[in-house]
């Protein structure tokens, strides 16, 4: 008995280290990419390769609406504190992002974010809740690997940055010419992941 509650132990640490570390190696993925590169205008991007832009964003369809703030985002950056009773208290980061466009003046980029690493300041705060009452939370947690056997006493506390249609951004990505698709939504470029390498986001 003494083995297998040992063993239990073993697995409940590993796993909050894991939960940590992948709290923050979204923002980490981001800073390191942009700090290996520096702006480019999308005018002068003549050749495939990776890339830094800055510029403001547009949406391609009516933008996503965020269920916890109410916001309107391309990308949102979310970090859910979970206290379900345990010992830890693991924070999980929960972004997500749409494809959108990216305008700084001498071009257009068509940028394909999903998967992307994001990173944006969390300037909302949602009140504290417990799994049972945010659904869509649940759905989310559960996609990236967590499952909790009792979600009405899980509480969450949940931190949200988003990145807004008209607001400004950077982004760092694979570049390549424009497809179709992408010369018909006015854009000269394509920002896409490459290998194992995602896209990343931040809000300037």
């Amino acid at each position: 008995m003494e083995i297998v509650i040992v063993a239990v132990m073993v697995i409940v640490s590993l796993a909050a280290v894991h939960l940590a570390h992948q709290s923050r190696s979204g923002g980490l993925t981001v800073k390191r990419q942009f700090g290996r590169t520096t702006v480019s205008r999308i005018r002068d991007v003549t050749s495939p390769g990776i890339v830094q832009l800055s510029g403001t964003v547009r949406e391609l369809d009516d933008a996503p609406v965020s269920e916890a703030s109410g916001r309107p985002y391309v990308a949102r950056d979310m970090r859910i504190t979970i206290r379900d009773g345990g010992d830890g208290a693991p924070t999980r980061p929960a972004s997500n992002a749409v494809d959108f466009l990216l305008d700084d003046g001498t071009g257009v980029a068509l940028v394909r974010a999903r998967d992307a690493a994001v990173l944006i300041d969390r300037d909302f705060e949602a009140p504290r809740t417990t799994l049972d009452q945010v659904p869509w939370l649940d759905a989310l947690l559960r996609a990236g690997g967590y499952h909790n056997g009792s979600p009405a006493r899980c509480r969450i506390d949940l931190r949200e940055g988003v990145l807004s249609p008209g607001a400004a951004a950077g982004v760092v990505g694979h570049a390549e010419p424009a497809d179709h698709e992408a010369r018909m939504l006015g854009a000269t470029i394509i920002i896409r992941p490459i290998d194992k390498t995602r896209v990343a986001i931040r809000a300037t």
